[in-house]
């Protein structure tokens, strides 16, 4: 067992220690042994944090790769919790994190990515009850984030100040509306 390790729990505080050569192994030898040792909520979390690179020296090469075979090989309940984490916890991430998830994923049309993480973000202010500050660098992330993709950051503020005028005046904090939603 190597000294790298790799929290894999949703709060017991249990760590999975990971085999000296983890790193060498391929993606799909990288989910078997991960499916073997852990359960499969941890799973869907070490993937998402593994190709965001959230995971200290652990990394996934291809996220496409890594869950299709996880969806290959598990079944039943295992596959929907896996299935049911990934998706909740890949919600939950940064906008910025999620954008660059939903790419790697090609979960997105690329075209429509932007605009798409536009339209949901209203609901993770709601969620997170996020003020104007937190708002404002989470947009900040973002846009560093896209680099020189500026499409991808325009098409997220105008799917964002579309959800805004529609949404205008329900529960978010005024000065948000006041400044994206012109």
């Amino acid at each position: 067992m190597a000294a790298v390790s790799v929290s894999c729990s949703s709060g017991g505080g249990k760590t999975e220690q990971l085999p000296v050569n983890f790193d060498a192994m391929s993606d799909a030898e990288r989910m078997a042994y991960m499916m073997e040792h852990v359960s499969p909520d941890s799973v869907a979390r070490f993937i998402c944090d593994a190709s965001l690179g959230r995971a200290g020296n652990v990394h996934i090469d291809t996220l496409a790769t890594a869950t299709l075979y996880v969806y290959e090989h598990y079944r039943d309940s295992a596959l929907v919790a896996f299935s049911q984490e990934y998706d909740s916890y890949s919600e939950s991430l940064p906008v910025a994190d999620k954008m660059r998830l939903y790419s790697m994923a090609g979960i997105e049309d690329p075209m429509g990515l932007g605009y798409q993480l536009g339209l949901e973000y209203v609901s993770r202010i709601r969620e997170r009850q996020m003020n104007l500050a937190q708002v404002d660098e989470e947009i900040a992330a973002l846009r560093q984030a896209c680099g020189e993709d500026t499409l991808t950051y325009q098409r997220f503020l105008k799917g964002f100040q579309t959800v805004l005028r529609i949404d205008h005046g329900k529960d978010l904090p005024e000065e948000i509306y006041n400044r994206f939603a012109d």
